[in-house]
């Protein structure tokens, strides 16, 4: 039961560490959100075309010029306090320009408007907190849960954190999720004999670097194959399979996975199959080379004999030394 409750509990991290994608290009191409914002400014339609800047400011933090279109629509739109901190983004990012001068008097109007509030001092409180707990929890590696550093850059998007290092913060996440992925793939691979709950914790860290725009190309495969394991480990040889075959087919030069796939259909029953998955992939691997043994003595005595002397001298070992 106890075992049960784990694996829910799992699966449900797995699920909620985020609905949507946060930042980079997962989120979707920046200048084609700055092209729609800037059409709805022009409409005067101004909380709708904040919207599609601050989605820009998601898909590239390093675009420092939006900072200061969405501050424009925001404070037209009557965010106003939302309007002050992009300005404020947007000027300590910016060198001396007349357009940073322009920037800087709307900002000192829109400060006078906004005196202080509040709302103010709370919403940038709140982001020196999220940024502190982000960067305490990234040291010690709490990368998921309530309290973990996605759960805070998370926090943090969703806020209407902006700035350049907002793209810094997304890049070493996304490189430590993937770290953390990885190393339990490795382990996987190596033939270490991992729980199930252990291969799962591999597909949201996995999620999180996709999330951030930080996902390697071999993730998919990855996650498949984990997925692969930890279904294999609590015997559901066909859902194993399946996970198997993703992983083979995201990633054909890893040809364990062909391995495994060829494992998940022989513990389900159907070694003929297996074999044939074997010799398609994996004809010269030794390891194909006992099963078709193996199958052979099944089959008929005469053939396993066979196949058995092929197998016991296809390769040559140099002759014991006499004592």
């Amino acid at each position: 039961m106890a075992s049960r409750l784990v694996v829910v509990a799992a699966l449900l991290l797995a699920l909620s560490v985020s609905a949507e994608p946060l930042l980079g290009t997962s989120v979707g191409n920046a200048d084609t959100f700055v092209s729609e914002g800037v059409k709805l400014f022009n409409r005067k339609s101004y909380q709708k075309a904040a919207e599609e800047f601050l989605k820009a400011t998601r898909a590239n933090p390093a675009n420092t010029a939006v900072y200061v279109q969405l501050a424009r629509a925001e404070m037209l739109a009557r965010e106003t306090v939302k309007a002050c901190y992009a300005y404020r983004i947007y000027l300590k990012v910016t060198p001396e320009t007349p357009d940073r001068k322009k920037a800087a008097a709307e900002a000192d109007q829109c400060e006078r408007q906004a005196k202080a509030t509040k709302e103010q001092s709370e919403l940038l409180q709140r982001y020196v907190d999220s940024r502190a707990a982000f960067f305490s929890s990234l040291d010690k590696g709490e990368l998921l849960g309530p309290g973990g550093a996605a759960a805070s850059l998370e926090s943090l998007v969703k806020d209407g954190f902006l700035g350049p290092e907002l793209g810094d913060m997304g890049t070493k996440l996304g490189a430590a999720a993937t770290g953390q992925a990885d190393a339990i793939h490795k382990r996987a691979l190596a033939g270490e004999k991992l729980t199930s709950e252990q291969l799962k914790q591999a597909r949201p860290l996995y999620q999180v670097a996709q999330d951030v725009s930080s996902a390697s190309p071999d993730s998919r495969g990855r996650m498949a194959f984990l997925d692969g394991l930890a279904e294999l480990s609590e015997k559901n040889h066909r859902k194993a399979e399946g996970h198997f075959t993703e992983a083979a087919k995201s990633d054909p030069s890893n040809k364990e996975y062909v391995f495994y796939r060829a494992l998940a259909i022989f513990q389900g029953g159907d070694r003929p199959q297996a074999l044939k998955v074997l010799e398609g992939d994996l004809k010269d691997d030794p390891r194909t080379a006992m099963l078709r043994a193996a199958l052979s003595v099944g089959h008929s005595s005469d053939s396993g004999a066979a196949e058995i002397e092929k197998l016991l001298f296809s390769t040559r070992n140099p002759p014991e030394k006499q004592q």
